[in-house]
């Protein structure tokens, strides 16, 4: 494998290059905005929040700022060096994602050629979600996770180090009970010695039970240590399944065979199902229970693809095995392909690399945002409550702060009831007018093309004073 390390370096400085050029446009992830500000206030003021301080519907409501490391660290990245420190973060966190997800599918000793493949493929795939959002971190711990617990299946003990990557993912993002999961399924696959069919696992040894036992009892414990206490314990655990996220927050929703990507991503994962009934060795039991859970997890929520994606990698590189009759002899050309191929990320750089820049309301698509209604709100500024889109929220929180929003992308904050409102009052159901006046509502921003737009539109009570092709803003009369 070493031989070939210039060659997977080439492969990852291309699949680096490859989620630089999604940045083109600027900040296109809704989200991103929020978390930037939510950093902000934090380095700051030198504290975390615990309320909401964002929007004038939830203010003073509790908020689990169970990120609230990544976004420091972000918008620190920030001060440091504008849009690029922020994008350098995110490159550095991706390449050691993808440096230690090499280092995994390396332990599954298959060939060459596939273990590459797959890195690329899964690179590729994995790529739209490597954005600017604390999530990147989990991937990332999720991957060393899987990497020293198989270490520790082939005796190589470096299980210390996972409750320290505990106390981390904490603090960072709240897919941390991922890691004591991934312990705990390693740990009953291999209680005891059996085979079911093609299913086999050698059991662990009293000593490696242990290990392991106490392994997972310090990545729980170290989860307390965090400034939400006991709340960040259960926090998880209180948005999943709940139906008005699940049913309205496209993150949540399930996979659609419509969308391309999805039908790609389907291609790929039942493709492994073939491989795993095909494969000439065993499949190990914990190889096949992580292919199963985080596969049925991304069926059922899309957030998930990504898990599924890194655990579906190593099925392929594990049990693939085609009868390859040639031999690549890459001596001669190698050294001159990678130069081509440098030379062709720099290219690629040069036409969609994002500017350097500081970062506002113009360093986005403005398909995406409401940039020309913020270029007129800026002129003419307005005064009252304002009801805004879900997906706009962080963006009028990062690029106008003064003003309060009506909901972001923080859904958990305003569950159920404001949650349940804005849906009511966006898509123009029975109550929507009278949930206007509940709230007060002296002006909108929204989508030109949205239900209540057009509606208001109609209104003698409303007042159009800002509409472009992408964003309308009405006031009452």
């Amino acid at each position: 494998m070493k031989s070939y390390n210039a060659v997977v370096i080439t492969a990852i400085a291309g699949l680096l290059v490859l989620i630089t050029g999604y940045f083109q446009e600027g900040i296109t992830d809704p989200d991103t905005w929020w978390h930037l500000a939510a950093g902000k206030y934090m380095v700051e003021t030198r504290s975390i929040p615990h309320a909401d301080i964002f929007s004038w519907t939830a203010s003073g409501q509790p908020w689990v700022t169970h990120e609230w490391l990544m976004e420091a660290l972000f918008y620190l990245a920030g001060l440091a060096g504008s849009f690029w420190g922020i994008l350098g973060l995110l490159l550095l966190l991706s390449a050691l994602l993808l440096v230690f997800y090499w280092r995994l599918l390396c332990l599954a000793k298959g060939q060459i050629l596939i273990t590459v493949l797959t890195l690329l493929v899964v690179g590729e795939l994995l790529a739209p979600f490597l954005v600017i959002r604390p999530q990147v971190l989990s991937y990332l711990f999720f991957v060393v996770f899987l990497y020293l617990l198989k270490l520790f299946a082939e005796k190589k003990d470096y299980l210390f180090v996972l409750p320290l990557l505990s106390l981390v993912w904490a603090n960072g993002h709240a897919s941390f009970p991922l890691g004591p999961f991934l312990i705990g399924l390693f740990l009953i696959s291999g209680i005891s010695r059996y085979r079911i069919g093609e299913l086999e696992k050698l059991a662990w040894d009293t000593g490696q039970l242990k290990k392991l036992a106490l392994v997972l009892f310090l990545c729980v414990a170290a989860f307390a240590v965090n400034p939400n206490g006991f709340r960040l314990l259960v926090y998880p655990f209180e948005t999943v399944g709940d139906s008005l996220m699940v049913d309205n927050i496209l993150e949540w929703l399930s996979l659609n065979p419509h969308h391309f990507y999805d039908r790609i991503f389907l291609a790929y994962y039942l493709a492994a199902f073939v491989v795993l009934v095909i494969a000439r060795r065993r499949v190990r039991v914990e190889d096949f229970l992580l292919y199963l859970v985080f596969g049925v997890a991304a069926f059922v929520h899309v957030r998930y693809v990504p898990y599924a994606l890194l655990t579906t990698g190593f099925i392929w590189t594990s049990y693939f095995s085609p009868a390859l009759n040639f031999k690549l002899n890459t001596a001669r050309i190698k050294y001159p392909a990678i130069f081509l191929l440098f030379a062709l990320y720099a290219l690629a750089l040069i036409f969609r690399a994002p500017s350097q820049t500081g970062i506002n309301y113009r360093f986005t698509s403005a398909e995406s945002f409401p940039v020309g209604a913020l270029e007129f709100l800026d002129a003419r500024p307005l005064s009252g409550k304002m009801f805004n889109d879900y997906g706009w929220g962080g963006y009028l929180i990062w690029n106008r702060p003064a003003e309060k929003v009506f909901i972001d992308g923080r859904a958990d904050v305003y569950i159920k009831k404001i949650f349940g409102d804005y849906i009511s009052i966006s898509r123009l159901k029975p109550e929507a007018a009278a949930l206007l006046d509940e709230y007060g509502i002296e002006y909108v921003l929204m989508p030109a093309d949205a239900p209540l737009v057009q509606a208001l539109k109609f209104s003698p009570r409303w007042t159009v004073l800002y509409e472009d092709q992408h964003a309308a803003v009405l006031k009452r009369n």
